[in-house]
């Protein structure tokens, strides 16, 4: 070890410089290091400050904004108020010593006063960015987040949605939709609020995840929900979402497929469906076609417009004599240049075709079975209507237990376009109704549901409706029919061998 006590001044100054080396590097370093930060934090905030200010809000107050500005450049201008100035106190103010206070200390001055406030902001506002970044960094990092890299999603943007709901708009760095979906329980745990949906932003590489501070209804009943809203007619509740009671007019659906295992509400949304369908339709005839005896149906027998059909040969009967109404109605229109059937327009009634329990009805029957025959022309005549009834004012609602592929044809299940999904038993029932494992993921909730259609995906809590509200209903239907409020414009198809010829001569008449 070297003493340098014991050297001369040279030797001296020689081992300081050596010594002082280690200690200059780290201040290099640390001022790099600072001077790196402030350029990035200067350049995020910069960055942010134009994304603002060229946002819609920002945008339309820039008029107001240049007016302002303007009108300070015309303030500073000497010659405005030099004048007035130089009167208050000739003496001391007089336009030399004015002028060289605007040149000096306006023009020049004003610069450099506004640089460091200007930085200031930038600075700040590119630090809270990064700090933003950073914590969401971590936290998509604790979830699991991440791609093959080990990188996270990048947040871009925080969105105020309305008074209950906020977004976060991501770069998906290479992380699917489902990997989000299937983190969607410790996202809510780790942000402690409500994920309302996840979904795509414009494109595939942006995410969109929706928060809701609202409390989702575990209970909405049928009463409470026709007072929050007017039905417009030929319309049945979908049920009600976190602000809102969604609704479905039958008449852009146009079929519908109700699903879900046991105590899931299925059978409660789909007794609902039918009695508000029987309220907002003035002229409506409904069959309901139930192969377990009949019993869920019975509450609606005190409608006259209402027939129920409880045997399977009774059941096929029906659905050939819809088949034979739905050509007739395509006649119709074909002979008067029309596209689809406006009930009141053409006198023809809305016809719905309501099968409980449809699994009873196509389910694949042994050759052996004397139900095997019915079954197989049930499932024919569903595939026609399901394929074009819609323009003859014709609707199938279907509902089943059993999710399976193998319960309902495909080609009947891919013409309905509508679907209510209750919480399934397993992967294969969801994706059979669904396409996705999201009604497996449904909470254990009576009447929680998801409505599908189209590219619309809504989780709504469906309306509970009792036994007795139905038949008091029923019973206020008919007594409007009676005293001449609600009419059919045809009769209803009921015995269907009897009323073939008069049907026929009334669809003879119209055509006329």
């Amino acid at each position: 070890m070297v003493d340098p006590f014991s050297l001369d001044n040279s030797n001296r100054n020689k081992v300081d410089q050596k010594s002082s080396k280690p200690q200059q590097s780290e201040l290099d370093r640390a001022i790099g290091e600072l001077l790196q930060s402030f350029i990035l934090c200067s350049s995020t905030g910069l960055l942010a400050l134009l994304r603002s200010f060229f946002s819609v809000r920002v945008f339309l107050s820039i008029p107001i904004l240049a007016g302002l500005f303007w009108a300070c450049i015309l303030v500073a201008q000497p010659g405005l108020h030099i004048q007035w100035l130089h009167d208050l106190a000739p003496e001391i103010l007089s336009y030399e010593r004015l002028k060289w206070v605007y040149k000096y200390s306006v023009y020049q001055h004003a610069t450099v006063l506004f640089i460091p406030p200007f930085l200031c902001l930038v600075v700040f506002i590119g630090a809270w960015v990064r700090s933003e970044r950073g914590r969401y960094h971590m936290i998509f990092l604790k979830t699991g987040l991440t791609n093959g890299a080990g990188e996270t999603p990048k947040l871009l943007k925080k969105m105020k949605v309305d008074k209950y709901r906020s977004s976060l708009h991501l770069a998906a760095n290479s992380i699917s939709l489902k990997d989000f979906q299937a983190k969607k329980d410790r996202l809510e745990a780790t942000f402690k609020r409500t994920i309302e949906s996840i979904e795509y932003g414009n494109n595939q590489g942006r995410i969109i995840i929706t928060f809701s501070t609202a409390k989702f209804p575990s209970h909405v009943s049928y009463e409470k929900i026709r007072l929050q809203k007017d039905l417009p007619e030929d319309s049945f509740f979908l049920g009600s979402t976190i602000d809102q009671v969604k609704y479905q007019k039958v008449s852009e659906l146009p079929h519908l497929l109700i699903a879900g295992t046991t105590g899931s509400g299925k059978s409660m949304f789909f007794r609902q469906a039918l009695l508000v369908l029987l309220e907002s339709s003035k002229h409506l005839q409904m069959y309901c076609i139930d192969l377990k005896g009949g019993l869920e149906m019975i509450d609606f027998k005190a409608s006259p417009n209402v027939k129920v059909v409880k045997q399977i040969d009774r059941a096929v009967a029906l659905l050939r004599e819809i088949k034979k109404e739905m050509s007739n109605r395509f006649e119709y229109l074909e002979k008067n240049g029309l596209k689809h059937i406006v009930p009141e327009r053409d006198h023809m009634d809305r016809i719905i075709v309501a099968v409980d329990e449809a699994s009873v009805l196509y389910m694949s029957r042994n050759k052996y079975d004397e139900d095997y025959q019915a079954s197989i022309e049930a499932r024919q005549l569903a595939d026609s209507i399901a394929k074009v009834s819609r323009a003859a004012g014709i609707h199938l609602l279907l509902a089943t237990q059993k999710l399976d592929k193998t319960v309902i044809p495909t080609s009947v299940s891919e013409n309905i376009s509508g679907r209510m999904a209750f919480r399934a038993n397993s992967l294969q029932g969801s994706l059979a109704v669904m396409g996705t494992k999201d009604a497996l993921d449904l909470p254990e909730i009576p009447g929680r549901g998801l409505w599908n259609f189209g590219t619309q995906k809504v989780m709504l809590q469906t309306p509970f409706v009792s036994e007795e509200t139905v038949k008091q209903r029923c019973i206020e239907i008919a007594k409007e029919f009676n005293s001449g409020d609600r009419k059919l414009f045809n009769p209803m198809i009921g015995d269907v061998t009897k009323k073939s010829a008069k049907r026929g001569k009334a669809a003879i008449y119209r055509t006329n």
